[in-house]
């Protein structure tokens, strides 16, 4: 070894010399123009190799931006693209969602800016605040929170600073959840004896429509109760996708609770609605405008138009009522959601067999689980009779509820909400969903 360390160390200084030798020929032949100009691009190509100009990037699934303002090397104000309805009203600034490049190590000071929208046709409404932190990665699938944000109430701004310890950082609303995880999700569960995968319709843009069945087939479905988990309804919810995979993983598992669960229950998912706005950024709508959780009162299953302008909507009001029409039994179901600062579950039901099942899940999840609702800490009863997916109590009794979840800070938690309280919620929920079912029996 001593010796082959003496002919490497001999080697090299070989080398050395004829380096030095070549470059005093270069530097004594070699016209004083040409060696300027060569020392000048040299230390251009340093410059750059070593303070490459910071780049933004939104091509990848769910990305989005809108404006960039640069105003220093390495601050920036960056405004939300945002999206309006199929009448230009209602601008929804819920989702952002980019990488920047060549960043490592530097002090970056971001300004996202334009959150000012609307909602329900009142101007002004702004999804951000004080109680809320831009969900940022390094690597585009670990998530944190950038915490070193201070919001402008005035401006309605968000300043974030941040210094990454690698070369890109993604910054979003809250941890993405993109499409081509689901289709690898479904993929998955089709490997499993207790599922049945069912694409039901096309979106707009001709990706499936998937409905998803857990259960243990070896029984009749006549002697089980089944309860219907419906997430994602907008894209920018992916909160609730985790939530949805949380539960699939544990519906399909060895778990003994789980064996239990498909034994006394047909659990059926539609665990997202919103595929198109998953896969190319939007935030609310879907590509002509409409809203999934709206028209569910309006969409009349025998008319092409609503078809076409609003498929989200169609195939999965067709689903549930052809299941409905067929003589299944539905009896709980919830309509995921993320929503910035309130937590709560409301419904259009009212009578007593539907709220007894519901506040024992309610309570259930009060009780045990990270699930936080604003104050009063009841199921909410009193919604009016809107047209989104509770609507499907009016049409045909069928005992749906609407859950929010926070993306802000969470009292309970002490803290943001992070991806794994998502996916250890969803075990727990089903199993509040499938408690509440066995209750409010005659």
């Amino acid at each position: 070894m001593a010796s082959r360390a003496i002919m490497n160390d001999r080697s090299q200084s070989t080398i050395e010399d004829f380096s030095l030798t070549m470059m005093r020929i270069l530097l004594e032949k070699l016209p004083r123009r040409v060696l300027c100009s060569a020392v000048a691009m040299c230390a251009a190509f340093a410059t750059a190799a070593n303070a490459a100009d910071v780049t933004f990037s939104t091509a990848f699934e769910g990305g989005s931006i809108g404006l960039i303002e640069k105003l220093g090397e390495t601050t920036f104000r960056v405004h939300v693209r945002g999206q309006q309805d199929e009448r230009g009203r209602n601008r929804a600034a819920t989702w952002y969602c980019f990488r920047m490049d060549h960043v490592q190590g530097r002090e970056l000071t971001i300004t996202l800016t334009d959150f000012v929208g609307e909602y329900h046709d009142v101007p002004g409404s702004t999804p951000m605040n004080d109680k809320i932190r831009p969900a940022m990665s390094e690597d585009g699938h670990t998530w944190s929170h950038a915490e070193g944000m201070t919001w402008d109430n005035e401006k309605k701004e968000a300043t974030v600073r941040l210094k990454p310890k690698r070369d890109s950082v993604w910054l979003a609303t809250q941890a993405m959840y993109p499409y081509s995880r689901f289709v690898a999700l479904v993929e998955e569960l089709k490997q499993s004896p207790h599922v049945r995968v069912e694409t039901i319709g096309k979106s707009v843009q001709g990706r499936d429509l998937t409905l998803i069945t857990v259960t243990d087939f070896a029984k009749a479905d006549a002697e089980k109760k089944t309860i219907w988990l419906q997430a994602r309804q907008h894209a920018w919810e992916g909160g609730t996708s985790y939530v949805a995979e949380g539960a699939l993983h544990f519906a399909v598992s060895d778990a003994p609770e789980a064996k239990k669960l498909r034994a006394e229950n047909v659990c059926v998912f539609t665990p997202m609605v919103a595929v198109d706005g998953c896969a190319i950024g939007l935030p609310r709508f879907n590509v002509h405008g409409y809203d999934p959780n709206r028209h569910w009162d309006e969409v009349n299953l025998r008319d092409k138009w609503y078809l076409e302008m609003m498929p989200e909507v169609w195939y999965f009001k067709k689903a549930i009522l052809s299941h409905v029409a067929r003589g299944g039994r539905i009896d709980l179901m919830l309509n995921m959601h993320n929503t910035e600062t309130g937590e709560y579950v409301a419904t259009q039901a009212d009578d007593g067999q539907s709220l007894a099942k519901m506040n024992v899940m309610y309570d259930r999840l009060l009780t045990s689980t990270s699930f936080d609702p604003s104050q009063p800490q009841k199921l909410r009863t009193s919604e009016r009779a809107s047209g989104n997916t509770n609507w499907l109590y009016q049409e045909a009794r069928i005992p749906v509820m609407l859950m929010e979840q926070r993306i802000g800070f969470g009292t309970k938690l002490n803290r943001w909400p992070r991806v794994s309280d998502r996916l250890e919620f969803g075990p727990v929920l089903l199993q509040a969903m499938a408690a509440g079912a066995q209750a409010g029996e005659k």
